[in-house]
């Protein structure tokens, strides 16, 4: 009787341990048009592999190369996409806003204008261990204004990371985001200079000005960080009654322009205080591409339910950037 009770409690120990691991393990979903990471259960961000399929107001906004929802551990969605405002904001996304080429400007950044478009082609690995989840994404830059037919100018190689969910500086997850880009034909491009454009995140539609916080690594809030420098930005507030969540966002040391220009908004003149940072590497000046070159960029985000301080958010950036 001992040595079957011993057995029944090492089975039962053992079956809990096993559930516990896979409760809180990482893992890689591909479906058809997104490809998901969750953690256990937990489905922590969604990455549109492919043009949306009934996107808000028609078929100008089939978007993709873009992550929504990115949510906290504990499930709350720290992205918006398409708000009534703006309906060419895609949660966390990266188009530039104008390019040059062959001698014409085009806009990418506003689909529904029909010039430019970045679309999503095909997941080429993926892969998830205890430690965390990865894959990684081809996309390519179109000129739907060409002479004859639409024209592909600019290719783009995306990796992203993301880690196991961690206790310390908060309950939270990294996701290291890796864009690579290169002339698609012998043309070169020009990424022209303008005051928004790069590395863009919008966030949830439950934040305002009254619930939320923006702060920069130099120490500007949502008042007067607009066209300032930073190495990083914490967007921080409300998730529920008596909760917090947040994002800090991080340019890496070697990128272009570091500390990278921001665009950001302020309390008054935009939608009562709706969030959106833009990190953007040619707000001053154009960065022009040429055939056989790779061009990188990259950015971490920590995502977390409680709050990070000013100091905990300017150690993870050091960590980062001295990787």
């Amino acid at each position: 009787m001992k040595l079957l009770s011993l057995i029944y409690v090492t089975t039962l120990v053992l079956s809990t341990l096993s559930y516990a691991d896979s409760d809180n393990s990482m893992q890689v979903k591909l479906g058809d048009q997104t490809i998901k990471i969750k953690s256990g259960a937990k489905e922590l961000l969604v990455y549109q592999s492919k043009p949306s399929v009934s996107p808000i107001g028609g078929s100008a906004f089939k978007g993709s190369n873009f992550i929504h929802p990115l949510r906290t551990p504990s499930g709350f969605d720290v992205t918006d996409i398409q708000p009534s405002d703006h309906l060419h904001h895609f949660g966390l996304w990266w188009p530039w806003k104008y390019v040059k080429i062959d001698g014409r400007k085009i806009i990418c950044w506003e689909l529904q204008k029909n010039q430019g478009l970045i679309q999503g082609r095909r997941i080429t690995d993926h892969k998830n261990d205890v430690d965390g989840a990865s894959f990684t994404a081809e996309s390519v830059y179109i000129d739907r204004t060409a002479p004859d037919k639409p024209l592909e100018f600019l290719n783009e190689t995306t990796v992203i990371k993301v880690s196991k969910v961690v206790e310390s500086p908060a309950r939270g997850y990294f996701v290291d985001i890796d864009i690579s880009q290169s002339c698609a034909t012998e043309l070169p491009v020009e990424i022209v200079n303008y005051r928004y454009s790069g590395f863009a995140f919008r966030g949830t539609g439950k934040w305002t000005k009254d619930n939320s916080t923006v702060l920069t690594s130099e120490n500007k809030s949502r008042k007067d960080s607009n066209n300032s420098r930073a190495k990083w930005v914490r967007i921080q507030g409300d998730s529920g009654v008596g909760k917090t969540a947040g994002v800090v966002i991080m340019g890496y040391s070697e990128n272009r322009e570091h500390p990278e220009r921001l665009r950001t908004w302020n309390e008054t003149s935009a939608h009562n205080g709706a969030v959106f940072i833009n990190f953007n590497p040619v707000q001053l000046k154009p960065w022009k591409f040429t055939p056989g070159n790779d061009y990188i960029r990259k950015y971490r985000l920590f995502v977390y339910d409680g709050k990070v301080s000013e100091d905990q958010a300017d150690k993870l950036w050091k960590a980062y950037s001295h990787q």
